[in-house]
């Protein structure tokens, strides 16, 4: 054997072991939130006083749902299967222009009727972009409110744009291009199962997924960089999908687009850009194309001593992590030589970690002005704050290993919090309206009456769907990886992001809005959990002549996911 082939078959290993690493932490992670999901659920906001009640579920009740969806899943994918391939494109065409459209008119509905007016960092970073049209940098002088933040100074650029167009503190263009953006959500996601995956009913069930996706509709007017992070997270996801598919350059063209302008809305979208990193290495290990590799997964991927035949993927990679992090530095740029002020002069990230630490009346690692307090203590000298925080991390990590069961409850409740909680905080972050705006009827009962706590109980079943499916979908993946069976790579990237997202919220401030974006991510994964699931109910004795009266399939039970040689 020479030593081409020896290196080839080391990367075999690696490949497999990582991706291996990857499925066994996703699955813990899964079938904690799946037990928790279950078993309880986080009340959050409906009635603008409650805060924070952890209320018990019924178990089977939940159960009971996540296995009817599943069968539903399964009938129509009978359906479908009765009819030929142009029959089933046609069906889910329409589906996607169906669900396009009653998504849009929703939306722009819900946005023009719903008077929410921004508070708190979403006023400050629109104010800001407002004041610099004016020639007005105040805000971002040491220790001013973006001289601070510096991260807001992507999102407020953007609305420097916007307010450039349609007029200062204007923000149903915004909230009008939420629904857009939403609509390409939906649009994007299509797109990346087809690419992946060989049923059908996946796409129909995915666009009834997001349709569902009711939080994601009640985030719509919130003026803030969310909705725009989430759309184009997934237009990422299927770009990088695209390209590793076809090989043509567009799509890197369109990843690169989509990253610049979601890390710009929101920094931790580079926990998504660290998965597009690893992804980059998975491919170049997979076709043994990686025989020298230096990865710094949390800037970007280094290229070291490799033939340029042989490196298309980590160009490919690179160049969407380049793109993103020369937006950002662009950005940085531009506010300096118009302002004159000095840029990276912003509180340390490692203040929000040890706030995240910390325990607020009885919450765990929640908002409490601790990194902002602390930096101005120490006259916005950034060492000084970022060794107070290092210290206070290190003393705080010493009470967790003097007492295991603290550090677990702290826990616990932090993720409790932020994964359980079915709304994701989205009527709660939404709840400020315009002075003198009377609310309708329905707006009403949403916020504070029957119709919302109605919606919260809808939504904590469609949470559970949402875990338990993920979970069974990983299960399939974890399969299909034992068998060392290949599936496109490109359909491990959401789990990247969703694990990192997962890590990036126990260390981080908590907050469900901060979560929201993975789980909606998780919904490419549904359909894979929803069909799996029906396949073995069906397998049950009293369920069997279901299958055999007209559930077949191409490849066997495996087919749904596609294979690549």
């Amino acid at each position: 054997m020479n030593t081409r082939q020896l290196q080839t078959d080391k990367n075999q290993k690696l490949y497999h072991a990582l991706l291996g690493i990857l499925l066994v932490c996703a699955l813990a992670m899964m079938m904690l939130l799946s037990y928790w999901a279950c078993k309880y659920s986080y009340y959050g906001a409906v009635d603008g006083r409650t805060r924070g009640v952890l209320v018990g579920d019924k178990t089977w009740a939940h159960i009971a749902v996540f296995l009817a969806a599943s069968l539903c899943a399964m009938g129509i994918d009978k359906v479908l299967m009765k009819k030929d391939k142009s029959q089933q494109e046609k069906i889910c065409l329409c589906t996607l222009i169906v669900t396009s459209v009653i998504a849009f008119i929703l939306g722009v509905f819900y946005v023009c009727k719903n008077p929410y007016y921004p508070v708190g960092d979403q006023i400050n970073t629109t104010a800001f972009a407002a004041y610099c049209r004016d020639g007005n940098f105040s805000m971002l002088s040491i220790g001013g409110y973006v001289g601070m933040y510096q991260q807001q100074k992507g999102l407020a650029i953007l609305y420097e744009i916007l307010f450039t167009l349609f007029g200062d503190f204007n923000y149903r263009p915004a909230k009008i291009l939420h629904v857009i953006w939403w609509t390409l959500t939906i649009l994007a996601g299509y797109g990346f199962l087809k690419l992946n995956t060989d049923r059908p009913v996946f796409r129909i069930l995915y666009c009834v997924m997001m349709l569902g996706c009711l939080p994601l509709l009640f985030y719509l007017p919130y003026i803030y960089g969310d909705v725009l992070s989430i759309s184009f997270g997934i237009i990422l996801f299927y770009g990088v999908a695209a390209y590793e598919h076809s090989g043509q350059k567009r799509y890197i063209a369109l990843a690169s687009f989509a990253a610049g302008l979601a890390v710009l809305a929101r920094k931790n979208t580079w926990i998504i850009l660290i998965g597009v990193g690893i992804y980059a290495v998975l491919v170049c290990l997979k076709k043994k194309k990686g025989q020298y590799l230096l990865v710094a997964v949390t800037v970007y991927v280094l290229l070291v001593s490799l033939r340029k035949k042989k490196v298309r993927y980590l160009m490919a990679g690179t160049a969407i992590l380049l793109t993103a992090a020369l937006s950002v530095k662009a950005v940085d740029v531009i506010y300096e030589v118009r302002s004159g002020y000095p840029s990276g002069v912003g509180i340390p990230s490692i203040l929000w970690v040890a706030m995240g630490l910390q325990e607020t009346e009885g919450r765990a690692g929640v908002y409490n002005r601790y990194q902002q307090a602390t930096f101005t203590d120490y006259d916005c000298q950034q060492e000084l704050a970022a060794q107070q925080g290092k210290e206070y991390i290190r003393e705080r990590l010493e009470e967790f290993s003097q007492d295991p069961g603290m550090a677990f409850n702290f826990f616990k409740n932090k993720v409790e919090g932020q994964w359980i909680e079915p709304m994701y905080a989205a009527l709660e972050s939404t709840e400020s309206f315009e002075e003198g705006a009377e609310l309708s009827p329905v707006l009403e009962s949403l916020y504070y009456g029957e119709l919302g706590r109605t919606i919260w109980k809808l939504t904590n079943y469609y949470q559970s769907i949402l875990y338990l499916a993920g979970l069974m979908a990983l299960v399939m993946l974890g399969i299909l990886w034992w068998k060392k069976k290949e599936v496109p790579i490109s359909l491990w990237l959401p789990w990247i992001a969703v694990f990192g997202g997962f890590l990036f919220s126990i260390l981080w401030e908590a907050k469900s809005r901060y979560v929201f974006p993975y789980c909606v991510f998780m919904i490419l994964y549904v359909p894979e959990g929803l069909y799996q699931t029906g396949l073995l109910l069906c397998k049950l004795p009293k369920l069997r002549k279901f299958k055999k009266s007209g559930h077949t399939q191409d490849k066997g039970e495996e087919a749904s996911l596609r294979e690549t040689a």
